[in-house]
Formats: structure tokens, C-alpha cells, sequence
């Protein structure tokens, strides 16, 4: 590799997050009273998000009570009185249409390497809210009483219950490299590490004392793990920012619009692409023109190596994915990421994504994304594939070079 490349893969590797606190938005990273956070990169003006994201902005500002009812949060969100800025920026990453707002409560991971823990090396998500495509989760951008019910069932109960249960630091890269070895991927399929999390939470907090459906919906979702994990991503990335000319990826995801990254060598710098939605199964009677671009913060799986270029860990992806998989998939691993990471030992999983090595192979990743329905009103319509265009990596490393 550039030499740049391996000094911030080797960051990359020296960060060990750790799960240490849940913490509302507005202790954890100051977020400022009439602000809201979204994935991908940033946008212009509130004009610019696609419309399952305005929902929750709209359930959000209700949420908080910025506005009184939901038709006139949406007219708030429309009236440029809300700043949004990109999570990514803010050492957030958060699902798809899933915004995050002060009051929310946000997983910790914290880099157990650091001096003191110091709040540089610590990495944020919101809860996941599980459920299917019709159910009104966060990340599925409607905009109805059920999803602000759901948001409050989210940050209330459940979230007292895991600040409960958050009461001696959980290393992660061990609980996922034995979930890797156990038919997960990290990005869909998270059953075994779900199993693993479960076993820790009850060892932690009585569920027999929680509030009413609190447990079920723990023991229901194996979704739950993914937004802890993406938080432990976020860390891993942040911990490899800053290395000057290095072209390893350290943002990665989609506001619906757009998709972009952002280089090891130019933190905090946007590069885009036009995002074109992933392409997957969709439920009746939606079709592929459906949904919206490649969309959610979760891509920052795939840039750490995972995801769908862990498919080998998790042979339940393929049928899933059947009809869509690129020819080259298999041997993505392999081109495509720096090495092997010394913390992840029982899976051997390859980690580490750089845009150099990108643009030399002539061949980019592949992502595992959730397909949104564009207008707001049909919720998740299914999984798929995205794969960015070569000119995203390539502009990336010309602006590296400049």
C-alpha cells in the first residue's frame, strides 16, 4: 500500500470500541436545540432531503416539541428554521431515514485504547428500532402518530433499560468476530450477535422488571445489534482520521440524493456521486423505480469491510440476494481490503477500504443497503445491492492528490 494508506490502517486497527453509555444527543455531542442529523452527505437546503428523511424531521421536531402536531412540523422542517447537518460529521451514523435530534438517546463506543477515553475517540448511533418494512421504525420515514409513538417507546423505556444495562464497558470486535463465524454478515443478517447481546442484557438487567413490551421487542429484532455496531464502526473510522494523503475511506453512506465518502488524508470533505437505489426484491406492489437512492449511514459496514463484502461469512446472503450479485463479488474481499485485523481472530476477516486500492483494481465495492419508498407514505420496501460508480473513488483520490 501508500505508505500514507498503511499508517492509517494501522489506526484503523489500533482502535478497540468499546459499548460504555447511552447519552441524549445533546450531552454526547452538544447538538444545538433546533438541529437535526441525517446520513449521507450534507445538502444544500432542507429542500434537498428526500421525503422519507423530512418525515422523521417532522416526528422529530413533534418528538421534542418544536412543533405541536405533525402537519405543522412539517411546515417547520419547510420554513429553513431547523438546521440539518450530516451525521457522519458529528460522529453519528444513523440509518436511512432515521434522524437524530438533542433528546434522543444515543449508544456509546468509546475507543478503550485512548488516554483517558477522551471524547475524540468516541462514536455514536440512535437505537434501532426493528420491525418490518410496513412498521413504523425511524429509519422508514413515515410520518404518522404511530412512528411518534414509537420514537417516545424508543428513547423512553427502552432506552432506560440499555443505560441500565450499559454498566461496565462491552469490548465489540470480539462479540462480532464469534457472530461472523456463526452465519452472520454484519449489515442484514445479525442473529448471532443478536444471541450474544441478549445473553449480556440479561446477565445485566432483570427483563422480567422491564416495562411492558420493552422485552419483547429486545428479544424480537436482531436489528437491535446493528446500530450498536455501526456506532463501533464509527469509532474504528474516526480513529483513523487524519493522516495526510491517505486515501483510506473513513464516511461512507447515502442521503437518498447522493452517495459519498470521505478520505483518512481529507477529514470532514465530502466527495458525491448521484445515488441510484439499490437493487434487490421489493415487496408487492412496489418495483425497483420505487424507492429512493442509496441511502443510510450503514454503509460505513462495507467500509469496514463487512457487510456484503463479508458474504462469505454468511452463505443465507446469497439466496437473499439471488439475481443481483455481481459476477466479481466473491473476489472483492480479496482486491479490495488492506489486511487482515488482529482483534478479529476466530473469523480472519479482512478489513480497511481504500480508494487508491479501489481505482487501481478498476473494481468498487458493494454495498447492502434497505430500499425506502420515495414518497414517505410506503415505509421499507426490502433489501438490495448498490454499487457507487468508479468516478467516485477516483475524484476522491485526484482531490487527495491536489
Amino acid at each position: 500500500m501508500h505508505p500514507a494508506d498503511t499508517r492509517a490502517f494501522e489506526k484503523f486497527l489500533a482502535v478497540r470500541p468499546a459499548w460504555t453509555a447511552m447519552r441524549p444527543a445533546r450531552e454526547a455531542i452538544g447538538l444545538e436545540d433546533r438541529a437535526l442529523l441525517h446520513c449521507g452527505p450534507p445538502v444544500a437546503a432542507a429542500a434537498d432531503l428526500v421525503q422519507p428523511t423530512l418525515n422523521s424531521a417532522a416526528v422529530a421536531c413533534v418528538f421534542e416539541g418544536w412543533a405541536r402536531s405533525l402537519p405543522e412540523a412539517l411546515e417547520l422542517v419547510g420554513s429553513g428554521e431547523i438546521d440539518f447537518y450530516p451525521a457522519q460529521d458529528r460522529r453519528v451514523a444513523t440509518p436511512m431515514a432515521a434522524v437524530v435530534s438533542p433528546s434522543m438517546t444515543l449508544i456509546e463506543m468509546t475507543d478503550m485504547t485512548s488516554e483517558a477515553h477522551c471524547e475524540a475517540h468516541r462514536a455514536y448511533a440512535p437505537i434501532n428500532g426493528g420491525g418490518t418494512g410496513g412498521d413504523p421504525a425511524p429509519r422508514y420515514g413515515r410520518c404518522c402518530e404511530e412512528a411518534l409513538d414509537y420514537l417516545r417507546f424508543l428513547n423512553g423505556p427502552v432506552a432506560a433499560a440499555l443505560t441500565a444495562a450499559a454498566a461496565a464497558p462491552l469490548p465489540w470486535l470480539p462479540l462480532l468476530d464469534a457472530a461472523l463465524t456463526e452465519g452472520d454478515d454484519s449489515h442484514l443478517r445479525h442473529g448471532a450477535a443478536h444471541a450474544r447481546l441478549l445473553a449480556i442484557l440479561e446477565r445485566r438487567i432483570d427483563f422480567r422488571a422491564l416495562p411492558e413490551g420493552v422485552a419483547e421487542f429486545m428479544l424480537k429484532w436482531p436489528f437491535l445489534h446493528l446500530n450498536f455496531w455501526m456506532a463501533a464502526v464509527r469509532c474504528v473510522l474516526d480513529g483513523a482520521e487524519g493522516v495526510s494523503q491517505s486515501s483510506l475511506i473513513t464516511a461512507f453512506g447515502g442521503n437518498g440524493t447522493e452517495f459519498g465518502l470521505q478520505l483518512s488524508g481529507q477529514p470532514r470533505k465530502w466527495h458525491v456521486v448521484p445515488a441510484t437505489p439499490p437493487r434487490g426484491r421489493v415487496r408487492e406492489p412496489y418495483d425497483e423505480n420505487s424507492g429512493v437512492g442509496a441511502y443510510g449511514d450503514s454503509a460505513v459496514v462495507e467500509a469496514f469491510g463487512l457487510g456484503a463484502m463479508g458474504h462469505a461469512f454468511a452463505p443465507d446472503m446469497h439466496a437473499l440476494h439471488e439475481g443481483f450479485c455481481p459476477p466479481d463479488l466473491a473476489a472483492l474481499p480479496a482486491q479490495l481490503l488492506c489486511g487482515l485485523h488482529p482483534e478479529m481472530p476466530l473469523s480472519g476477516a479482512r478489513v480497511g477500504l481504500c480508494a487508491r486500492r479501489i481505482v487501481e483494481v478498476g473494481a468498487t465495492p458493494v454495498v447492502e443497503l434497505g430500499i425506502v419508498e420515495k414518497t414517505g407514505t410506503g415505509g421499507g420496501l426490502g433489501a438490495g445491492l448498490y454499487r457507487p460508480e468508479l468516478e467516485l473513488f477516483s475524484q476522491a483520490c485526484a482531490g487527495l492528490d491536489a
